[in-house]
């Protein structure tokens, strides 16, 4: 009785994980979204080649960003099938959403400031090239 009680403690706090990561990713895709207008918005005046190759870069960058964003969205997908999952005290199933819990809070952390970073440097750029 006290160690299901612990597990659906446990549980209820990666589910919590989870959502808050959900919310994150939805906020990153927003982001990037303005990114690529306002790339789109600066592309429209008169450039120059290198103006058009650092675009060009930002944009890969973007779409790069978008695929991240993915590939993320699909293993909490997979975390939150493993989470609603019958739990009668397996601890195999136990010890697989704590390896991709752990997996997934190095992930996002990585693409936390790697979106940081290239939000900063976009607009450093467009700063230094108007």
């Amino acid at each position: 009785m006290f160690i299901t009680m612990a597990l659906n403690k446990k549980i209820l706090q990666y589910r919590h994980e989870s959502d808050t990561w959900k919310r994150y990713l939805q906020f990153i895709q927003q982001e990037n979204n303005h990114l690529k207008n306002r790339l789109s918005q600066v592309l429209q005046a008169d450039t120059d080649h290198e103006f058009l190759e650092r675009a060009e870069y930002f944009q890969n960058k973007f779409i790069t960003e978008d695929d991240t964003v993915n590939m993320l969205r699909q293993d909490i997908h997979e975390l939150d099938q493993l989470l609603s999952k019958e739990l009668q005290e397996e601890s195999s199933v136990i010890k697989d959403i704590q390896k991709k819990l752990k997996k997934m809070n190095k992930d996002m952390d990585i693409v936390e400031k790697q979106f940081s970073k290239l939000k900063s440097d976009f607009n450093l750029y467009l700063t230094e090239s108007i």
